[in-house]
């Protein structure tokens, strides 16, 4: 029987093969800056400019393909080999190449039939008669060196708590969440939620700013550093693209976000003033943008709140400015959190949404991430990176004035367990364990952050930071990160979203 079987998959597999290797080219037209091309099992389609030293480069690459509603799909145009190598070759003078996937078609390959750059159209073909489907992929990509001197200033103005109200405590709610999970729990083992309450912090800075050595890029504090050279790059991909990384710092080993790397990344703020005329803003939590008008974030940083208390601020970079070029403060129309959520913080239903009263401004500091497909499988392969960023608090319990991100790892509810006794009340089938090995990882402040998995080139929401083990003032990132896991909740997440 094993013989069989194995002669049966080899058999399938060779017929895969023949099938792949079979498939017929369309006519090509634009054969001096096109070409179809061969990768494993794959075919691309790999673009390069006709010329050197392109600084700036806006491509446009229409397909056409037979019939209508035809399997098949061509993946977002991409920098080739990778984004690195790419912004890199334009920085050195060389030529911004870039490629689309095609996968899943029979027969015959898209036919490319328009190509655009910066504006002026360098080759066209016909179309084909009959029924037929157009597609449309767009890159835009610029680099420009720079020295960049990250100055950090300590925010003059202390920490002042928001008066008290109906809505969630997050201390008053930490002390009955350790009455729930154990009588007699030590404080170095507490679990405790990452809402913090921050003031907006003033531009003045202090004249000294105090070091702690950690490479923790969550809790480092903010000082100075030595210059860098970065090279960044201004990708609009199509207002339909979700998921696009926008500006990338060519810093290896970098852990302070450049702006615009992850554009759907945003902040809440509780708007403690009364007066409808007037705003006193505190940050509150991170919050992930996955339309045009909806944000996700954890149920415990937005529940017994009204919307008028609330203000989402997309774009964010630099929380030290009011306001901040690129980035808009958006008011509420309506607050979401799952039916079961009644306060008393459990991680698989920590999952909020806000709608905006009105649709942001799609630019290269503000695109969606994408939801987790329902059609895919839930696990992550441990080839695929995954990250989490935010606002949270540095080693000396201060808040940030930029974000910073860290990569993580996923383990399973068993691992999670073995290592942290104290998650057992707190891990179900709808909740994620989390970590690095290098003790990094999100703290106070970073709530409600997103856990984002890149897959195929684009970055998905997956969790919702909600829980971790508490250590003194501030977390015992040794141990792991539990998430709200947003995959068990994408029907309930469909029914309250507003796109």
């Amino acid at each position: 029987m094993g013989i069989v079987s194995r002669t049966l998959s080899l058999a399938v597999l060779g017929l895969c093969l023949r099938l792949a290797l079979t498939q017929r080219l369309p006519p090509n037209g634009c054969g001096s800056i096109f070409q179809y091309r061969r990768q494993g099992d794959q075919w691309i389609g790999h673009v390069t400019p006709p010329q050197d030293g392109l600084k700036s480069v806006s491509w446009t690459l229409r397909f056409v393909s037979h019939g209508v509603n035809t399997p098949g799909t061509i993946s977002s145009l991409a920098p080739y080999p990778s984004k690195e190598v790419a912004l890199q070759n334009m920085h050195d003078g060389g030529r911004a190449e870039c490629f689309v996937r095609f996968t899943g078609y029979g027969d015959e390959l898209p036919k490319i039939v328009r190509i655009e750059l910066n504006g002026q159209v360098l080759c066209t073909a016909s179309s084909y008669e009959g029924s037929a489907t157009t597609s449309t992929r767009e890159l835009n990509m610029a680099v420009s060196s720079t020295t960049t001197y990250q100055m950090h200033e300590t925010p003059s103005q202390p920490p002042r708590a928001l008066p008290q109200h109906k809505p969630i405590d997050p201390d008053s709610l930490f002390n009955q969440l350790v009455t729930y999970a154990s009588a007699q729990v030590p404080t170095s083992t507490k679990l405790t939620t990452f809402t913090t309450t921050r003031t907006r912090p003033t531009v003045t800075a202090s004249p000294t700013t105090s070091f702690v050595a950690n490479d923790n890029p969550f809790l480092n504090s903010l000082m100075s550093r030595k210059p860098l050279v970065t090279v960044d790059t201004r990708h609009e991909p199509a207002a339909y693209e979700c998921g696009v990384e926008g500006l990338v710092g060519l810093q290896i080993g970098g852990e302070t976000l450049p702006r615009g790397r992850f554009p759907w990344l945003a902040a809440l703020y509780h708007d403690s003033n009364v007066d409808p005329n007037k705003i006193e803003l505190s940050y509150k939590c991170v919050t992930t943008l996955i339309s045009a008008r909806t944000v996700i974030t954890a149920a415990h940083c937005i529940y017994g709140f009204t919307p008028a208390q609330l203000r989402v601020y997309v774009g964010r970079h630099d929380i030290s400015l009011h306001p901040e070029k690129y980035a808009s403060l958006m008011a509420v129309q309506s607050v979401h959190t799952p039916p079961d959520f009644v306060g008393n913080l459990v991680p698989d239903l920590d999952v909020g949404l806000l709608v905006l009263t009105e649709r942001v401004q799609y630019s290269t500091y503000v695109r969606p991430i994408c939801l987790w497909p329902s059609s895919t499988s839930l696990g992550i392969d441990d080839s695929e990176q995954t990250a989490v960023a935010g606002w949270g608090i540095d080693a000396n319990f201060k808040p940030t004035r930029f974000p910073s991100t860290v990569n993580v790892r996923p383990v399973s509810q068993e691992q999670c367990l073995r290592e942290m006794v104290t998650a057992k009340d707190f891990l179900t089938p709808r909740t994620l364990c989390a970590g690095n090995s290098q003790g990094h990882g999100p703290c106070l402040g970073d709530s409600g952050g997103g856990l984002m998995v890149l897959r195929n080139n684009r970055w998905f929401v997956r969790g919702i930071v909600s829980l971790a083990q508490r250590s003194g003032n501030g977390c015992d990132l040794s141990r792991y990160v539990i998430y709200c896991d947003v995959a068990r909740h994408l029907g309930w997440v469909e029914r309250n979203i507003v796109r």
